[in-house]
C-alpha cells in the first residue's frame, strides 16, 4: 500500500555537480530534504519514478534518478528502495501500464520526480509560451486536489502540448495516478482511496515549475 507520495522536481541545481561554492537555490534544497526525510521516516520500501531525460549529455543516469537517490541519502534513513524509469516521452497508455502494474505490498513511500513546464518566462529554457501557466495550474490543482478528481486528472495531460512545453515530469506524474488509481480499485494494491495534503510548496525559478509536496494516506 502506498502510504505516502512526494513530488520534488528534478532540478540540476540540486546536484553538486552543477553547483558552485554555494547552493544555487538552497531553500529549494532544504525543502525537498524535509519532506523527503518526513515521508520515508517510518518507511520500509521506497519506489522512485523517474523520467528518462530528454536530451542524454552523458552516459550517468538519468538527472531525475540521480536527484531522487541524493534525496534520499541526506535522510540517513535504512529502507529498500525500488527505481522505476519511464521514457519522458512515454504514450498514456504507457504510463498507465506502468502504474497499474506496480506492486505495493508492504508500506510503500512514492517518490516521484517531476518538473512542470519550463516555459514560464522569456528567460525560461523554452522561453515564454502563453499557454504554459495554464497548464501548470492544471497540474499544480490535481496535486492539491482542488480540482475535480484530484490526481486523476494528471492522466489527461496531452502529452504532445506537454512536450511542446517542455514538462518533463508529465510521464512519472501519469504513471503516479495510475498508481493510485489501481490502489483505490483495489484488487493487488489494496483499498486506500484518500490522500491528504500535508504540504506543498510550488516555485518557478528560472522560468521552470517546480512542485515540492507530500500526500499521506488517510485510510
Amino acid at each position: 500500500m502506498i502510504t505516502d507520495v512526494v513530488i520534488v522536481p528534478g532540478a540540476p541545481l540540486l546536484l553538486p555537480e552543477y553547483q558552485g561554492r554555494t547552493a544555487a537555490l538552497p531553500d529549494l534544497l532544504g525543502s525537498c530534504v524535509d519532506v523527503v526525510r518526513g515521508a520515508v521516516a517510518s518507511a520500509h520500501h521506497v519506489v522512485v519514478v523517474h523520467a528518462t531525460d530528454r536530451e542524454p549529455r552523458s552516459t550517468k543516469p538519468a538527472i531525475g534518478l540521480r536527484v531522487a537517490d541524493r534525496l534520499l541519502a541526506a535522510t540517513h534513513e535504512n529502507f529498500d528502495v525500488e527505481h522505476v524509469g519511464v521514457s519522458w516521452d512515454a504514450t498514456r497508455e504507457e504510463c498507465v501500464s506502468l502504474g497499474q502494474a506496480l506492486d505495493f505490498a508492504s508500506a510503500t513511500t512514492l517518490l516521484v520526480v517531476a518538473d512542470g513546464s519550463a516555459c514560464r518566462t522569456e528567460k525560461a529554457p523554452g522561453h515564454l509560451d502563453p499557454r504554459a501557466a495554464a497548464l501548470d495550474d492544471t497540474i499544480v490543482d490535481a496535486i492539491r486536489g482542488s480540482a475535480e478528481g484530484g490526481l486523476e486528472r494528471l492522466l489527461e495531460l496531452d502529452a504532445a502540448l506537454c512536450a511542446e512545453l517542455l514538462v518533463a515530469g508529465r510521464a512519472p506524474l501519469q504513471v503516479l495516478a495510475a498508481a493510485l488509481g489501481a490502489q483505490a480499485n483495489g484488487g493487488s494494491h489494496g483499498d486506500r482511496t484518500a490522500y491528504r495534503v500535508e504540504s506543498c510548496e510550488v516555485s518557478d525559478p528560472f522560468g521552470v515549475l517546480y512542485v515540492v509536496a507530500h500526500l499521506t494516506s488517510e485510510g
